[in-house]
C-alpha cells in the first residue's frame, strides 16, 4: 500500500477529531450552548492540533512521498488523546503534553529530513513552519507545568498566552500553507531569492513576536513595527508568486477553486492579524484584557483554520481522491460555496459584533463542513489516492480542451 494507508489514516483521524471541534463551533457560534473554558480550549485544539496538524501532516506527507509509519501513528494517537483532554482530563494535560512535544520534534527532525534531501521551497516552508511549531508546542507544554505545579516559570509580566497563540495559531500555519500552496499551484522545486525572502521574513516574524512578548512586552511597540514590515513584505511576494496564479482557476468544479480561495485567505487572514498586532501597540493594556477586540482576533484564527487551511486540505483531498465521485453530485458545491459563504458571514459578523451575522454564518459554515467531510470520507474509503506532480492551474485547460 505504500504511504497511500498511511496518508489515509491520518486524515481519517484528523476527520474525526475535526468532528468535535464542528459540534461545539455550531453550538457555540448559534449562541445556543455557553461553554466552559476548558470546553472552549477543546474547540481549539482539536482544531489546530486535530484537524490542522494531522491534516498538514497527511499533505506534507504526500508531497514528500512518504512518512515513517511510526512517526504517523504516534501522532495519530497522541495529538486526539492531547486534544480531547481539554474536555475530559484536564489534569493529565501536563503528562500528554509532554509526550506529545517527544513526537512533534521527531516530526521537526523528519521535515528537516525531507528538505535537505529535496531541498525545494515547499519543503522549505514545511520545515520552518513546524519549527515553529514546535517554539509554540514548548510553551504551551510550560503553561500546563506552571498550572499544574503553581510554580513559576515565565518571566514577569511576560504575555504567555499570546506568545503561544501566536505560533501556534498563526506562524506555524502560514508558513506550513504557503510551502503546500506553492506546490500545488506552481509544482515549484526550484529554489528562488523571492520565495527566500517570503519564508524567511515569516518565520523571523512569528520568533520575534513569540520572543517579544515572552521577554521584553514592553518593547512590543518598536518590534510589532518590525514585525508588520516583515508579515506585510511576505505576503505581497506569496500574492504576486502564487495568489495571482492561483485565481485563474476553474471557479465552477474541481480542486482548483479551494485552492484558489485558500492563497486568497492568505493575505486576508494576514490582514486582520496585522491589525491585531497594531492594537495591541496602540494600547498595551489589551494584553492583560483583550475583551474590546475579541471579535478579531476569533476572526483572525478562523481566516486561518477555515479559509486558509481547511480550503487547502478540501483541494488536496480532491485531488488525491479524484477517481472517485461524490454520491451526491451537490456534495462539492456545498462544501466550497457553503464553507466559504458562511465564513465571510461569520467573521464580518465577528468583526462588526453582530450576533445574527455570526448565527448564520456558523450555521451555515458549520453543516456545510460536515457535508465535506462526509463526502471525502467515503471518497478516501475506496480511492487509490493518486496525485498528479503538475500544478492545479491547469485545470481549465485541460477541462476545455476535453
Amino acid at each position: 500500500m505504500g504511504w497511500q494507508s498511511t496518508v489515509r489514516g491520518l486524515l481519517y483521524a484528523a476527520m474525526a477529531v475535526f468532528l468535535v471541534t464542528i459540534g461545539i463551533g455550531i453550538l457555540n457560534g448559534l449562541d445556543l450552548v455557553t461553554f466552559e473554558r476548558d470546553q472552549l480550549l477543546t474547540h481549539v485544539h482539536t482544531g489546530t492540533l486535530g484537524w490542522i496538524t494531522l491534516a498538514l501532516v497527511a499533505t506534507s506527507a504526500v508531497l514528500a512521498g512518504g512518512i515513517d509509519r511510526r512517526l504517523a501513528l504516534a501522532l495519530g494517537v497522541i495529538v486526539p488523546v492531547y486534544a480531547l483532554a481539554f474536555l475530559v482530563a484536564p489534569v493529565f494535560r501536563s503528562v500528554l503534553g509532554a509526550i506529545l512535544l517527544l513526537a512533534i520534534l521527531w516530526l521537526v527532525a523528519w521535515a528537516w529530513g525531507r528538505y535537505r534531501a529535496e531541498r525545494s521551497m515547499p519543503a522549505l516552508a514545511i520545515a520552518l513552519g513546524f519549527t515553529t511549531f514546535t517554539y509554540g508546542a514548548i510553551i504551551g507544554l510550560l503553561i500546563q507545568v506552571q498550572l499544574a505545579t503553581g510554580s513559576v516559570i515565565f518571566p514577569a509580566g511576560a504575555d504567555v498566552l499570546g506568545a503561544h497563540a501566536s505560533a501556534m495559531v498563526f506562524s506555524y500555519l502560514i508558513l506550513v500553507a504557503t510551502g503546500l500552496l506553492e506546490w500545488r499551484v506552481l509544482g515549484a522545486k526550484r529554489p528562488s531569492g523571492a520565495g527566500y525572502l517570503q519564508l524567511g521574513f515569516l518565520f523571523v516574524s512569528g520568533g520575534l513576536t513569540s520572543a517579544t512578548l515572552l521577554f521584553a512586552p514592553g518593547a512590543l511597540e518598536p518590534v510589532g513595527g518590525l514585525v508588520m514590515l516583515l508579515n506585510l513584505t511576505a505576503i505581497v511576494i506569496f500574492v504576486v508568486r502564487v495568489t495571482l496564479k492561483a485565481v485563474r482557476t476553474d471557479w465552477l468544479a474541481g480542486a482548483g477553486r479551494h485552492l484558489a480561495a485558500s492563497a486568497m485567505f492568505v493575505p486576508v487572514a494576514m490582514a486582520i492579524f496585522l491589525y491585531v498586532i497594531s492594537q495591541f501597540i496602540a494600547n498595551p493594556a489589551l494584553a492583560e484584557d483583550p475583551t474590546p477586540i475579541a471579535g478579531v482576533l476569533v476572526a483572525s484564527d478562523h481566516a486561518a483554520f477555515l479559509g486558509v487551511i481547511t480550503n487547502l486540505v478540501f483541494g488536496v483531498l480532491l485531488q488525491l481522491t479524484a477517481d472517485r465521485r461524490a454520491i451526491w453530485s451537490e456534495a462539492d458545491h456545498i462544501a466550497f460555496w457553503g464553507v466559504n459563504g458562511g465564513l465571510v458571514v461569520f467573521l464580518v459578523g465577528l468583526v462588526l459584533d453582530a450576533a445574527i451575522l455570526k448565527q448564520v454564518g456558523a450555521g451555515v459554515m458549520g453543516l456545510s463542513l460536515l457535508v465535506g467531510l462526509a463526502t471525502f470520507a467515503m471518497r478516501l474509503r475506496g480511492s487509490s489516492l493518486g496525485i498528479a506532480p503538475e500544478p492545479f492551474v491547469a485545470e481549465p485547460a485541460q477541462r476545455a480542451a476535453g
